[in-house]
């Protein structure tokens, strides 16, 4: 807003300007122009500048909303999303612990269901209870009931089913000890068995360490089914039990497919455990109690209890971070990078050109503001920037009509007159004029004075356009005498030695060019190039127009100069100056292009081609748009 005040303020000052331009006002508005302008945006600060804000650079306002609007509502949000992602993670681990304590319990559930079912099918089978119940008379009947009943059965086909051990206590002591059947008295130092018969149930499990096993073929890790056969009324009293070998519970739980650790536990026994080896009951207890990340639950099964410990690791902004590092990293570019990124290129777009305009006023210190050459963009500091322009094109404009063209003419007077007055100097006593006079003298001594009319005429001729200085531009018409008699006058004295052709086109004969400068280079021309040279030398004048340009050309095939020396004069033509010609010794050539330089606006330059031996031309160029035609 301040800025955009700031520009119209400045606008409506060169409104007034251009009033004053077409009220012939101009010369008062221009002495306010500068300081208006300046003062105009310096008072778009002026409002900010008591504040805090306002005594603070771009580039740190950027860094305050960098920090307070960006940086921090970022962080905070990456930290929400954070924790949320931990959150997530936390009930992560809670469902993995869940389906893994249920998958164990189904597992388990599952092996005593099926116990259950085989010792109910025991149990309900009356060809089996027959057998049990009867009373042998020797061991040859058992032998032979045992084969014909119990072998051609399905009972071995169900024995056999999970190759696990299925045993038959039963009191009737007619039966072979051995296999499958044994006497009930076997089972009296069990320890499953004691606190079977101390629990009363029908059905029940156990598993335990086994110390000492009463059968030596038993596991020493224990896990077994026991029921009670009650189908039949008898007086046989008889238990089935089915006993799993710990290696297979343990192959068959570690095939379940779990994200976390697990330890199954029966009373204070531990069954399994996929991670913790060797862990005993009291430690497990312990590390229950301090982990966090434990889910402990209990499972009534047939008269007994499992416990199941469900155990992830420990869980920390580290591991979660280190768990969802594509997350993680996706999330830091999208809400953290990429707007830092964005912002520091608004900042630049903003601040870079800011600084261009700010420097290009302060660029006014010279009396001229400084254009902006490169604009790029379409927003409000670029449209800014195209008004800054405007307003530069407009008090330039002003500056070069009012003040500038004013002082250069005042320059231009002052040159043309310590000009004329070097002009003057140089004229008392001219080399060209007393060349001339010898030729004179010595044609008059060879030959009579039958010619000496004619090259006194030639003479006056000059002479006469030397001393009048009431104007200063002659027609390039006009410079064609002079040039004409000088070369007249150099023929006098040189003979066949020297040849010239002048070649000016017609359209440029009525260009108005400073008195006595055409001539200048082609005395030059004569007495460097041609007068040292014995052989035969030409001079030859050429003007036309080339393109935008006025062509002045004057050759001679005399001796010509060196590279260096080519150098030297024609810096010294190109950037003389009224002090170069008050210390230089000849002033011919360069009192002529001071002039000529002058009176074209400084934008006539001078080149000179040159070969050794061969000759010289001096080329001058000005500019169509500059030149002036008689009337």
């Amino acid at each position: 807003m301040l800025i955009r005040t700031g520009v119209n303020q400045v606008f409506n000052i060169f409104i007034n300007l251009q009033r004053a331009v077409n009220s012939n006002n101009m010369i008062r508005y221009y002495s306010e122009v500068r300081s208006i302008t300046l003062k105009s945006f310096g008072n778009m600060g002026s409002h900010v500048r008591g504040s805090f804000f306002g005594n603070l650079k771009l580039s740190k306002k950027f860094l305050l909303m960098y920090i307070f609007g960006v940086i921090l509502p970022l962080i905070i949000t990456d930290v929400f999303l954070i924790r949320s992602i931990y959150d997530t993670e936390l009930r992560n681990q809670f469902y993995y612990r869940e389906n893994a304590i249920a998958s164990y319990s189904n597992y388990f559930d599952n092996l005593l269901k099926n116990d259950a079912a085989m010792a109910s099918a025991f149990d309900l089978n009356k060809t089996l209870n027959s057998f049990i119940n009867k009373l042998y008379e020797s061991p040859y009947d058992y032998y032979y009931h045992y084969s014909t009943t119990i072998e051609n059965s399905f009972f071995t086909t169900l024995a056999d089913y999970n190759r696990d051990r299925i045993v038959i206590y039963s009191d009737n002591r007619t039966m072979l000890n051995g296999n499958y059947f044994h006497p009930l008295s076997e089972a009296a130092n069990e320890v499953w068995f004691r606190k079977y018969m101390e629990s009363g149930a029908n059905e029940a499990f156990y598993a335990y360490y086994d110390f000492e096993p009463v059968m030596k073929s038993f596991d020493q890790k224990r896990f077994i089914y026991v029921r009670r056969m009650t189908s039949t009324k008898t007086a046989v009293d008889k238990i089935v039990t089915i006993e799993h070998k710990n290696w297979r519970i343990n192959e068959d739980l570690s095939e379940i497919r779990v994200d976390c650790a697990m330890v199954v536990c029966c009373g204070d026994y531990i069954i399994y455990s996929n991670k913790y080896q060797n862990i005993d009951y009291q430690t497990l207890l312990e590390k229950a109690d301090k982990d966090p990340y434990v889910t402990v639950k209990e499972y009534p099964m047939y008269g007994n209890t499992l416990t199941f410990y469900a155990f992830t690791e420990d869980l920390t902004i580290t591991t979660v971070m280190s768990n969802n590092i594509p997350i993680i990293f996706l999330l830091l570019i999208v809400t953290l990078i990429i707007p830092m990124l964005l912002m520091r290129l608004l900042e630049h777009s903003i601040t870079r050109r800011i600084s261009i305009l700010g420097k290009a006023f302060g660029e006014g210190d010279n009396d001229i503001f400084q254009p902006i050459n490169e604009i790029k963009g379409s927003d409000e500091i670029s449209a800014l920037m195209h008004n800054y322009n405007r307003i530069v094109g407009i008090n330039n404009e002003l500056t070069n009509t009012i003040y500038k063209d004013k002082l250069r003419e005042q320059e231009n007077d002052i040159a043309r007159k310590n000009a004329e007055l070097l002009a003057l100097q140089s004229q008392i006593n001219p080399h060209f004029l007393f060349n001339a006079l010898e030729s004179i003298r010595m044609h008059s001594i060879l030959k009579g004075e039958n010619e000496t009319a004619e090259m006194v005429q030639k003479l006056a001729v000059m002479q006469r356009q030397n001393v009048e200085w009431h104007d200063d531009a002659v027609t390039i018409d006009e410079e064609e005498e002079f040039i004409e008699a000088y070369l007249q006058l150099q023929s006098y004295r040189f003979g066949d030695r020297i040849s010239f052709d002048i070649d000016i086109s017609e359209d440029c004969k009525k260009v108005l060019i400073p008195k006595l400068t055409l001539v200048t280079f082609v005395e030059n021309a004569c007495v460097h190039g041609i007068e040292s040279k014995s052989s035969q030398g030409w001079i030859f004048v050429r003007v036309y127009k080339s393109g935008d340009h006025l062509t002045i050309e004057v050759e001679d095939t005399g001796d010509g100069m060196d590279e260096e020396e080519v150098n030297v004069l024609q810096e010294r033509m190109n950037n003389v100056t009224i002090d170069t010609i008050k210390k230089a010794k000849h002033v011919g050539i360069l009192n002529a292009c001071l002039r000529i330089k002058m009176m074209f606006q400084d934008q006539a330059r001078f080149a000179i081609e040159s070969e050794k031996g061969i000759g010289m031309s001096v080329i001058i160029t000005i500019p169509s748009e500059l030149i002036t035609a008689s009337e």
